[in-house]
């Protein structure tokens, strides 16, 4: 009786098929701006924990072992109790645009797990006369564009972008306009600028701030 052999590339192929690889999903964390924020993890340790921040170089912000907690960055607190029940919680005591982006929790040695933090994006509604100047705040040093969409337009458009400390307009924003640390200024508004400004951060494709502006309209008696 003649035995039946299964090639060798159509056996890899089914090996391969039933191999599954476990993937940590990433938990995100949102808070407001300026408010505290608490990144999960949970898992007993027989020596150390630490939190490490993969956009700042992956450095260390906060650890923990069985005789203390301390923090290596201002704003970041674990707590020695929690830690010795399993809970390796990091707080972070006041969440800015600064301290945004991925961390990894690690206990022995070994990754547990990543949160991201994020902030949600702030709204402001804004009533100016004509001819005072509009302020917007952009939060960031990083790169970010500022979107305008008029009152009676159904489009929107870059009117401004920012790389660092370097603002680049549109020609009829160019002349009107300014950058100090990360405040924007257009100055002498006009009825026509009444609409909705989104500063929006193209490094992190976040918006961060919605302003809804509204140009107080004069009338004569």
């Amino acid at each position: 009786m003649e035995s039946c052999r299964v090639p060798h590339h159509v056996l890899l192929l089914f090996i391969l098929t039933f191999i599954t690889v476990p993937v940590s999903a990433v938990t995100t964390v949102q808070v407001k701006f300026n408010q505290a924020a608490d990144l999960p993890c949970e898992r007993k340790c027989s020596r150390e924990a630490k939190w490490t921040l993969f956009s700042n170089g992956d450095v260390v912000v906060a650890r923990c072992d069985q005789t203390s907690c301390w923090s290596l960055k201002e704003g970041f607190k674990m707590s020695r109790d929690q830690y010795l029940e399993g809970d390796l919680t990091l707080t972070i005591t006041a969440a800015d645009y600064s301290k945004r982006g991925l961390y990894t929790c690690q206990c022995d040695g070994r990754e547990i797990n990543d949160v991201r933090l994020s902030i949600e994006t702030m709204a402001s509604s804004v009533q100016i006369n004509p001819g005072e100047d509009l302020q917007l705040d952009l939060h960031v040093t990083g790169r970010v564009e500022v979107i305008y969409k008029g009152e009676d337009s159904a489009d929107s458009e870059q009117i401004c972008t920012v790389d660092r400390r370097s603002l680049r307009c549109t020609a009829e924003y160019t002349w009107r306009t300014s950058l100090t640390n990360t405040v924007l200024t257009l100055r002498g508004v006009k009825l026509t600028d009444g609409g909705v400004y989104i500063v929006h951060d193209t490094e992190n494709n976040e918006d961060l701030h919605i302003y809804s502006v509204s140009v107080r309209r004069k009338y004569s008696v």
